[in-house]
């Protein structure tokens, strides 16, 4: 009867870390996954929030002719994007923005660093780019929060804790890598954001099943 309950507690225990794990979007080394999104550059200052809406919206839906602009003017009359009064656009009013163009969205809070990547690889594999809150300069916490929309990511060969994340900057309009781990990378940033509610902060609007992506896998991209 002891043997019997020690096996029952063992297989129960198992079968919780056999499903913990199994959820994982765990890493290849060598995998490479590009998203082609066209980029957008904010009009103002402050409007990095409607910008990457904007560009994440085209992507799931090409034909919705949304444009930032569009997003601005309903989020103002909303109050939910303030140029210039701090946070300008919150994460939280970053979901109330976008629920009036898409509902099948999804937005929640990555709460350590293998539960953000497994969010983005879990993500980017489907094929969804992600809006995430993080630094403007990703090592210098004292620069104020900012959304960017990542794309894509790769993991080296050999090493599958050396992770490169591509995202684009509204700011720039431009397309940038930065590592995942260290105290430069993007985890610390997309942590310390500063924002209310901004601390691993995601949300993604999924592409719907019909649209084709377009997604280049392939081997390690070194930058």
């Amino acid at each position: 009867m002891k043997y019997f309950l020690v096996l029952t507690l063992f297989l129960a225990v198992f079968s919780q870390f056999f499903v913990s794990v199994s959820a994982r979007a765990l890493a290849s080394e060598g995998e490479f996954v590009q998203l082609s999104i066209t980029p957008f550059r904010q009009s103002k200052i402050t409007s990095c929030g409607p910008a990457v809406l904007a560009m994440a919206y085209y992507y799931a839906y090409p034909m919705g002719n949304i444009s930032e602009r569009d997003i601005l003017a309903y989020a103002q009359r909303q109050g939910w994007y303030t140029e210039t009064k701090y946070p300008y656009t919150s994460p939280a009013n970053m979901v109330k923005i976008i629920q009036h163009y898409a509902k099948n969205i999804s937005s929640g809070q990555a709460v350590s660093p293998q539960d953000g990547l497994d969010l983005l690889f879990r993500e980017l594999r489907r094929g969804n780019p992600v809006i995430i809150d993080v630094l403007v300069r990703l090592d210098d916490r004292q620069s104020g929060a900012h959304f960017v929309l990542v794309t894509g990511f790769s993991v080296a060969p050999g090493n599958k804790y050396a992770v490169t994340i591509t995202y684009i900057d509204p700011l720039t309009g431009g397309t940038k890598s930065a590592p995942y781990y260290g105290e430069g990378g993007l985890w610390n940033a997309w942590r310390h954001n500063g924002d209310p509610g901004g601390a691993g902060w995601w949300l993604v609007i999924p592409c719907p099943l019909e649209v084709e992506i377009p997604i280049r896998l392939g081997d390690y991209l070194a930058i």
